[in-house]
């Protein structure tokens, strides 16, 4: 399966600081999708990278890594539920059960393993784009009532 594109649109300010959005995979068979959190104090700049398959000297393994970040490295995409979970890193999910306010992606490691399984047959590395639009879809919870 032939990668065409890579994007990722955050989309969403959470609780407790996470960033929340959607990574699209085109290929030649179709269109994958997958939620995504960050930290948000903690997350890349919007842009374009490149993706490669590297050893992880933290997990051990080889995993996918974001190249290209000016002044950081060791940025990678990897299982985790809530934003705190990441520094700079990128978790996937297969569900966000509550669009209004979430709070974590569900799912993760399956989500990791599925998007393992499309890249790891294609030529790296290959290009992921981050662009922005929250702007006007920030939730914070403060005390008992939410500010939008």
């Amino acid at each position: 399966m032939k990668i065409h594109k890579i994007l990722l649109k955050r989309q969403k300010i959470g609780n407790y600081n996470n960033l929340f959005g959607t990574l699209t995979v085109e290929t030649n068979h179709g269109t994958f999708y997958f939620s995504t959190i960050e930290n948000y104090e903690d997350r890349i700049k919007e842009g374009a990278y490149s993706v490669d398959y590297t050893y992880s000297p933290k997990f051990k393994r080889n995993t996918p890594e974001i190249l290209g970040v000016k002044d950081r490295t060791g940025i990678r995409i990897h299982s985790g539920n809530r934003g705190n979970d990441f520094t700079g890193c990128i978790g996937l999910g297969l569900i966000n059960y509550n669009k209004e306010i979430p709070s974590q992606v569900w799912y993760s490691r399956q989500a990791v393993e599925q998007f393992e399984a499309l890249i790891c047959n294609n030529i790296l590395p290959i290009k992921i784009f981050i662009t922005k639009n929250y702007e006007s879809e920030i939730i914070r919870e403060t005390s008992n009532t939410l500010v939008a």
